[in-house]
């Protein structure tokens, strides 16, 4: 069994990942507790660590879901400020 990771996204594609992602309705905010809860213990994402590491690649991340199967899928903490994009990779059994 291998470790999750976390990936560097360019913050163009990103953008344009959650621009087509919000078209498509699999834009998954924080806000819709359901939802969210759901991808979070479906794909194991470890929220607090996620957080707590990408704290040094910027302050300001908020996090969001591309809900949809492909690489453009996942859960994501960015920052508009910074224009930093990160990436939760999950473990894969």
């Amino acid at each position: 069994m291998s470790r999750p990771t976390v990936k560097e996204i360019n913050y163009v594609d990103f953008k344009r990942i959650l621009e087509q992602a919000a078209a498509n309705g699999t834009r998954v905010e924080k806000s819709d507790k359901s939802r969210w809860s759901t991808y979070v213990t479906q794909n194991r994402v470890k929220e607090a660590g996620f957080s707590a590491y990408a704290k040094s690649h910027s302050e300001s991340l908020k996090p969001v879901i591309v809900d949809e199967a492909g690489p453009s899928g996942g859960y994501y903490l960015y920052s508009e400020r910074d224009e930093v994009c990160l990436k939760w990779i999950p473990r894969s059994d």
